[in-house]
């Protein structure tokens, strides 16, 4: 071997360790801002009104939109549950325990009191994702 293709093999084994070593590298990184993320819309039920036992609980629908490139910042969902769908687009999680997460359209899943994570859209086109959640009024 020539030692001009031992450099150039070296080279392609260095580049194939750091292809596999970055994506891992960044999920370390947990953001603390969100960005390129919308909520155009939100609707809310008030439970106690349904159910007694539910006062000052209420659900609730939003449609979030992931532009190419958007990210969540890192939380946790300890008192706000949620049942997720993706209605289109790229949705990856970063969940604890868990590594990455990849979501494809029309699936659903749950982000339960165990979840912390952050989540990003990697495609090309806009994500539209629907959350639906239980969650409690801060008092004022």
């Amino acid at each position: 071997m020539t030692k001009t293709a031992r450099n150039l093999f070296l080279a392609a084994g260095i580049l194939s360790v750091l292809n596999i070593a970055m994506p891992v590298l960044s999920q370390e990184e947990k953001p603390t801002k969100a960005v390129g993320i919308s909520v155009p819309r939100t609707n809310t039920l008030d439970l106690g009104g349904q159910i007694p036992e539910l006062e000052g609980y209420r659900l609730q629908i939003r449609t979030i939109v992931l532009q190419p490139g958007a990210h969540s910042f890192y939380h946790n969902h300890a008192k706000r549950p949620v049942v997720a769908y993706l209605v289109s687009g790229d949705y990856t999680e970063h969940r604890d325990g868990e590594g990455t997460v990849a979501h494809a359209p029309g699936e659903q899943w749950v982000e339960d009191k165990d979840v912390a994570h952050w989540s990003e859209n990697r495609g090309q086109e806009t994500a539209y994702l629907v959350n639906v959640e239980v969650l409690r009024p801060k008092k004022k």
